[in-house]
């Protein structure tokens, strides 16, 4: 017992105490250095693939990871939805519920996860079509992306296991991991697209083991050291209730992600439309707007753990007040990420595309200049929409996902036509303002009513 409460010190963090920002910060530390390794392992993986196989290989990739991160947003969603529901648990303090809710996750994660695959592996080739990838690189995306979606099961896996110890405070595990995966997968890119001449399926199977070893060693320490997760035969016991809790806020986490990427998925066809240059010019501007937004998706993340925690703690002047310092901190973020993008923004291009194209190199950096200004906007978005979540709010992030995806489908096919490349690069900042006025405005009724509700049951 006394072995087991240091373990519990060491492997969790209560968010419902001391100055909001502060300790939210401090569990974002991880979760950023995290992401930053996610997203340099892209950057690097997108650099090795263009250096050694050239704008082709960067065009096929570019013309399929859309597809891949929408099947992927399945599972990232549902993940992160049965995350805040364990952490709503642990915030309040009833380990018998954390322990049954960490049970049913497993439950409903497993037939999830194998669903999602196999949908992916059949609608790949349909959704090419569809988005008119070029035949000149069809073969190589269809071989890169279905040995991806053929083995998602492990991404998914890592992110439920990963998910389970953010809840409970514990974001400095899951950073660890990631290290020793991005090490690996670095390493196996260059043996088996530089040594071996494997091509892209290389690159995609270096991914597949790197992710298969995180997932493996991600287990272990679960159960080496983190009693809170254990579950007994007491605890596999498939509660009606519990299964419609997790499942409700994996869904609705999952329909945001989806709706989003979804509309994301039409621009992509629009994008393949202007030929195999303007394809890797997005695909590299993709990855360095991707690497920027990642710092405010992080405080995102951040805070439906805080305000899941505190939801269930009952304690809605911190998740106001928290909102609030999260929210100018990442305005200050937003700053720097502008400076850097319009100082250095062209030698990150030609080091992520290895190319000297001067028309890649110019388009990338078009989208990147027009991009960037409206992450104010964006920050908004991410941080009310998170928190909203983490305090069980189901409807208002799906509704302002449909929004975005009906924003994004009308001007995708009318901007696209009048403007070109333009129509492209401004359709997501107008899909972000028009949300993020909807989103401050229900968040400003959400948590009054929850005030009232909590001030009529202490009367």
């Amino acid at each position: 017992m006394i072995t087991n409460e240091k373990k519990t010190r060491k492997t969790s963090t209560d968010l419902t105490h001391g100055d909001p920002l502060k300790v939210t910060l401090m569990f974002a530390l991880p979760l950023f250095l995290s992401n930053i390794f996610q997203q340099l392992y892209n950057l690097t993986d997108i650099s090795i693939i263009g250096h050694a196989l050239g704008d082709d290989a960067l065009s096929a990739i570019g013309s399929v990871s859309i597809i891949c991160g929408f099947f992927n947003s399945f599972l990232f969603g549902m993940g992160s939805g049965l995350s805040v529901v364990i952490a709503k648990h642990f915030g309040a303090g009833d380990p018998k519920k954390l322990k049954r809710a960490v049970a049913n996750t497993i439950f409903i994660a497993a037939i999830w996860g194998v669903v999602v695959t196999l949908l992916g592996i059949f609608l790949l080739k349909p959704l090419m079509r569809l988005l008119n990838t070029p035949a000149s690189i069809f073969d190589m995306a269809y071989g890169y992306a279905s040995i991806i979606l053929s083995m998602l099961i492990f991404s998914f896996t890592y992110n439920v296991l990963s998910g389970m110890l953010r809840a409970i405070g514990n974001s400095k595990a899951p950073l660890y991991f990631l290290i020793i995966s991005v090490t690996i997968n670095i390493a196996l890119d260059l043996l088996f697209v530089y040594k071996l001449h494997m091509g892209l399926k290389g690159a995609a199977r270096a991914t597949i083991i790197s992710q298969a070893i995180c997932v493996t060693v991600c287990f272990i320490y679960i159960l080496k050291y983190v009693p809170e997760l254990h579950i007994t035969r007491a605890d596999m016991v498939l509660s009606r209730n519990t299964i419609l809790e997790l499942f409700s806020s994996g869904i609705a986490f999952t329909l945001m992600y989806t709706v989003v990427n979804f509309g994301t998925l039409i621009l992509q066809g629009a994008i393949n439309s202007f030929g195999e240059v303007t394809i890797a010019a997005h695909t590299t501007a993709r990855k360095i707007s991707e690497l920027c937004m990642m710092m405010l998706s992080t405080l995102a993340n951040a805070m439906a753990t805080f305000s899941g925690q505190n939801h269930g703690a009952g304690r809605y002047d911190r998740i106001k007040l928290g909102l609030r310092k999260m929210l100018m901190f990442s305005f200050g973020i937003a700053t720097l990420l502008i400076i850097m993008i319009y100082s250095i923004g062209g030698i990150l291009v030609r080091f992520v595309s290895g190319s000297e194209t001067v028309e890649l190199i110019n388009t990338a950096m078009f989208y990147l200049r027009v991009d960037l200004p409206f992450y104010y906007v964006l920050a908004v978005i991410l941080i009310t929409r998170t928190t909203l979540q983490g305090m069980g709010a189901k409807v208002v992030p799906i509704a302002a996902s449909i929004m975005e995806l009906a924003i994004k489908a009308v001007t995708a096919g009318y901007l696209a036509r009048v403007l070109g490349y333009t129509g492209i690069a401004i359709c997501e900042p107008i899909s972000w303002a028009v949300c993020a006025v909807y989103i401050l405005i229900v968040f400003s009724i959400k948590i009054k009513s929850l005030d009232q509700t909590r001030q009529i049951r202490a009367s």
